[in-house]
């Protein structure tokens, strides 16, 4: 349970960063137990024009934050500009979005691409994919959707 809820407030204390860039501070406290802030190289969001099968966007952009070195856990943000979509895809491992601002449609997608429900997202809300849900998103509002995101590896058996 101590490992969820770290992730969760390192993926609060994300969401301060500008979203068109970010630095990336760890802090480490191995050495004598004095805590030490390590710059990491900063971030900035790139154009995603599709997804994987070549499934068109609209004004997504998105970037790795941060990897976590053997964890198999991934820090992301994300930006899908008013008006823009991310096309149906999935993710192989678990995913827990965080919505930091913007408003719109989160769809949850059959095997044969029926959209088979909607949630409407707005910020302050955490969506949890289970590995290989398939869905998509549209941005109805005038403002970014903007997002971090945390994904996670399978446990090691």
């Amino acid at each position: 349970m101590r490992g969820p809820l770290m992730l969760a407030l390192f993926l609060l204390a994300l969401g301060t960063v500008s979203a068109r860039a970010g630095d990336v501070y760890v802090i480490d406290n191995a050495a004598g137990k004095t805590p030490v802030a390590i710059k990491k190289d900063a971030f900035v969001l790139t154009a995603v024009p599709a997804m994987g099968e070549g499934k068109p966007n609209e004004g997504f952009a998105y970037a790795t934050a941060l990897e976590l070195a053997g964890t198999g856990v991934q820090i992301a943000r994300g930006r899908v500009e008013p008006g823009g979509a991310v096309a149906t895809h999935d993710g192989r491992q678990q995913y827990i979005l965080y919505v930091i601002g913007g408003t719109g449609t989160l769809g949850l997608v059959d095997q044969t691409g029926a959209t088979i429900s909607e949630i409407k997202y707005k910020p302050d809300d955490v969506i949890v994919f289970q590995p290989n849900t398939l869905h998509n998103w549209k941005n109805a509002s005038a403002a970014p959707f903007e997002f971090l995101g945390v994904d996670i590896a399978p446990p090691r058996k």
